[in-house]
């Protein structure tokens, strides 16, 4: 084409994004060779590969054009085959890509829909009036419920909705869809795992190794295996974000003992090395109970069909979660047929990820000798019953051919009879199965050839004996044939999806196996020298990504099967000295000294379930959260006395308690504060300084008048002397505020007004309220403004590689007389301020929404003052320029803000989350 025109953009359907990238571009050619490639890719990921085009195109290098254009082609090309799976999902996003793709508006939303929840509660219960209230609650239920599913997000008692529930179940479920806080925690889930389904489409996720010729290392072609480097990065920045909140508070116990919270973190199962500690010695002396029971081990790996592999050119679009509910439901059925048989088993189950994101399983059970075939069998069955075609096709297309062979046929009359027909089979010929087939049909031919000829051997040396020993007047010997091993089976049909290895006593212990599955999956621990089967990298650099993975989808990692409960262990772990109780002391004394081997023995064995001699005692409180939910804390352990556990335990003929005690190991109650406060309520405690005494915000309106009548403020000033006196007057005519014995002096109007605790509380809350309220005022018209930062993603492709660098340093870089930074995975910027040219100030005025905010922030610190068991909000300290100790009117604002999470006396370290 001789003169080649730029084509129109608006004509073909490309993103706003993508289509100024694309305007970039002034080579014709370049310009519509983009077009036309993205084009053909889902919008919502036009813009991220057409910036990545754009930074391979503006290289200063040579050929960086063609380069770009190489990547582009290609990059499309190996999408190709899957992009129906890509439409697919991004037609089932949940929500919009531009709210989807921003924190911050992911946030916002979720105030949006909690309004439309309520809204059609209205419209629903307005409708449906006449019914009665049981009718209205189901009817609204479901009509919001819909609502709510139609996002994806998890809507309480959805699955039980047919059921009869009270109505009270709906209630509940109601409170929470009308909660913006709860929609807020539905959707950053719901965001995290569709943009990792979209990094795993897009093959940012998988193994894609290649040999450098010049470093002679193995590398990367810039995607992550696991889980994609975004996914890492959130995990990173929430790791470092919740880290930076506990060493920010403290704990106070209700003997006044004062901890820090991050100290008791560390002491407790959130301690990747105490849990891993705690796996280790379950593991090792589980092993040494089976040993004792005369149960051999078994080491199973359990993968998903090939339609949950990301890396399968049949892959569905599903997602690892999908995949580990294939798994736990195909276990639970499974686990039911073992059951049914009154087959016993008891291990430990991880579960780790493939290169692709894909969950498989790792299982080490424990199982009676004479059980071991029927066990495998079983699970080998239910964990290859889906897609079961895939398995064979691994060994050739399917053939059909004519085959004569001999058949019972039942004759009524004559009985039955066996008769010669001709019919077609189905067979895989010319396979490598075929192949293998024979090599075992030849082996095994000539170890049953073998085996004969062994007893034969035997018999006849048997026999010479006997006779010589009849000449002889003696007891014969007794001469065994000689044992030839049967050859098995080094073809299996079923191999890539379910595996089982018996393991070897002499060549080391269970614990051992299963050790760096466990490690892997929680910090690397001595990993250093292992290289991981899937990557070929180092085990230890791959625990972050793995955790990662882990903490996007929500998948638990280990999970002991026919263990009693590791609960009631960690709860008597916490009382360190002897109890009188002669029940419970020792199951108390077995867990103190880590001793898992006994506990178990103690609790009634493996395998004893709910029938266990000991079981956690809660405390429930009814409408004890926001919720109206029932809220159970632990408080200690019980003995299980119900007869049909008395029965289980009986029968089963092991350690059996019948006495009711208890035992209460929650005994100090610990109250959650900022750090620092312990110390200030000590420090106030011991002087005669009020609240009045407290830094006062700016602007005091008092009028600086003459004082009237002060004989009650001398009254109380005996013993000061004439110039404390004085000053004191001084200081009130210059509008300050006295305290003196708990009540604050103050002239307001020319009168002296006397405030008492109440008082100083209420004028406390006026002027708070009043400041805080020209603040949000004042931030409005900021915002309003060009100053205010803004958002400008699109504006990444422009930057140089030294401008680019600065801001992954954290630095700023000014362009075009605007100063751009990077905020998390986003790029802001906001106009350069030109002193030279001073701006026109702005007329600030605060209307009754700017009120109505700032009575609701100091409310919500006065609750978290409250629940300190303070009478007013504190402010935030700096130490060194940085916040030391954040103040409750700070934390009211992040909360209502929603970067930080509520306060609440509900919190996660009241409920068994410390030790």
């Amino acid at each position: 084409m001789a003169n080649p025109r730029p084509l129109d953009l608006d004509a073909l359907r490309l993103s706003g994004i993508a289509k100024g990238l694309i305007s970039s571009i002034s080579d014709i050619d370049d310009h519509n060779f983009l077009a036309r490639g993205l084009q053909s890719v889902p919008v919502p990921l036009q813009s991220r590969m057409a910036r990545k085009y754009i930074d391979r195109y503006n290289q200063k290098k040579t050929g960086s054009q063609f380069r770009a254009n190489t990547w582009l082609r290609r990059t499309i090309a190996r999408l190709k085959p899957r992009f129906g799976v890509l439409f697919s999902i991004t037609q089932n996003m949940p929500l919009p890509w531009h709210i989807l793709s921003s924190i911050e508006k992911t946030k916002k939303h979720a105030g949006t829909l909690a309004m439309e929840c309520v809204q059609i509660a209205l419209d629903v219960s307005e409708e449906h009036q006449r019914l009665s209230y049981e009718k209205i609650v189901r009817l609204t239920y479901e009509a919001v419920a819909d609502h709510a599913k139609s996002f994806g997000v998890n809507v309480p008692f959805y699955n039980m909705r047919e059921d009869d529930l009270p109505p009270a179940c709906f209630e509940i479920a109601l409170l929470k869809m009308h909660c913006d806080k709860w929609w807020a925690r539905q959707l950053k889930t719901l965001r995290k795992q569709f943009l990792e389904l979209l990094e795993i489409a897009t093959g940012q996720v998988g193994k894609d190794l290649y040999h450098d010729k010049n470093s002679k290392k193995p590398k990367r072609r810039g995607i992550s295996p696991y889980s994609s480097k975004q996914a890492q990065r959130e995990f990173s920045f929430a790791q470092a974000s919740g880290r930076q909140f506990l060493e920010m508070m403290e704990l106070q116990s209700s003997d006044g003992d004062v901890i820090d919270l991050i100290e008791a973190v560390k002491s407790g199962m959130a301690n990747p090395a105490n849990r891993r500690n705690e796996l280790m010695l379950r593991i090792r002396e589980t092993e040494e109970l089976a040993d004792e029971m005369g149960y051999v081990a078994m080491f199973y790996t359990i993968t998903c069909p090939a339609r949950f592999h990301a890396n399968a050119s049949t892959w569905d679009g599903s997602t690892p979660k999908d995949a580990q509910n294939y798994l736990t439901t195909t276990w639970a059925r499974a686990r039911s047929k073992l059951n049914r048989r009154g087959l016993k088993y008891f291990g430990v189950r991880v579960v780790e990820p493939h290169a692709d994101g894909c969950p498989h399983w790792h299982m080490m059970l424990f199982m009676p000798k004479n059980k071991l075939q029927e066990i495998n069998a079983i699970l080998r069955w239910y964990f290859i019953q889906e897609d079961k075609s895939e398995l064979y096709d691994r060994y050739g297309p399917e053939l059909t051919r004519a085959k004569v062979f001999n058949k019972f046929v039942d004759i009524n009359t004559h009985g039955t009879h066996i008769k010669t027909v001709e019919a077609c089979v189905k067979y895989r010929a010319h396979t490598e199965k075929t192949h293998l087939f024979k090599l075992y049909k030849q082996k095994r031919s000539a170890w049953g050839f073998a085996k004969k000829k062994a007893n034969e051997v035997a018999i006849q040396r048997n026999k010479e004996e006997a006779e010589k020993a009849k000449a002889e007047n003696r007891e014969p010997k007794k001469f065994k044939a000689k044992n030839h091993k049967a050859p098995t089976k080094f073809y299996r049909t079923f191999s890539p999806r379910f595996d089982a290895v018996k393991l070897d006593k002499s060549k080391g212990s269970a614990a051992a196996y299963i050790a760096k599955y466990i490690s892997k999956n929680i910090d690397g621990y001595m990993l250093t020298d292992h290289v991981d089967a899937e990557t070929g990298e180092n085990l230890q650099e791959q625990a972050n990504p793995v955790l990662a993975w882990a903490s996007t989808w929500n998948i638990r990692q280990f999970q002991f099967q026919g263990s009693p409960s590791v609960t009631v262990y960690r709860e008597l772990r916490r009382m360190r000295t002897a109890v009188k109780d002669e029940v419970i002391e020792p199951i108390r004394h077995a867990a103190d000294t880590a001793n898992w081997k006994d506990y178990v023995k103690l609790q009634g064995g493996m395998c004893i379930g709910r029938a266990a001699n000991f079981k956690s005692m809660y405390e429930d409180t009814p409408m004890g959260n926001d919720y109206a939910e029932v809220v159970r804390r632990i408080k200690g352990v019980v003995t299980n006395i119900d007869y049909k556990a008395v029965l289980t335990r009986l029968f089963n003929n092991v350690h059996n308690v019948t006495d009711a005690t208890s035992l209460k190991t929650r005994l100090i109650e610990w109250t959650r504060q900022l750090k620092g406060t312990a110390e200030k309520l000590a420090a106030k405690a011991s002087t005669n300084v009020g609240a009045a005494d407290l830094s006062w915000s700016s602007g005091n309106n008092c009028t600086p008048i003459a004082v009237g009548s002060s004989a009650e403020l001398l009254l109380d000033m005996v013993g000061c002397d004439e110039k404390e006196i004085m000053q004191a007057k001084k200081d009130l005519i210059a509008g300050k505020r006295i305290a003196v014995n708990g009540q604050t002096y103050v002239v307001q109007d020319g009168v002296l007004q006397i405030w008492d605790e109440k008082a100083q509380i209420k004028e406390q809350r006026r002027q708070s309220i009043e400041s805080m309220a020209h603040n949000e005022a004042q931030n409005d018209v900021i915002l309003s403004s060009d100053s205010a930062p803004s958002q400008c993603n699109h504006m990444l492709y422009s930057f140089t590689e030294a401008q680019m660098a600065l801001l992954d340093q954290g630095n700023t870089v000014i362009c075009n007389g605007r100063v751009y930074f990077t905020k998390g995975l986003d790029l802001y910027s906001f106009e350069k301020l030109y002193l030279e040219q001073p701006k026109v100030a702005i007329k600030i005025q605060v209307t009754e929404k700017h009120y109505q905010a700032a009575r609701e922030q100091y409310d919500l610190a006065n609750q978290y003052a409250a629940i300190d068991g303070r009478l007013l909000p504190n402010s935030t300290k700096f130490k060194k320029g940085h916040a030391d100790v954040i103040g409750d009117l700070e934390m009211a604002r992040l909360v209502l803000a929603g970067e930080a999470t509520a306060i609440s006396d509900n919190d996660w370290w009241a409920l068994d989350m410390m030790a």
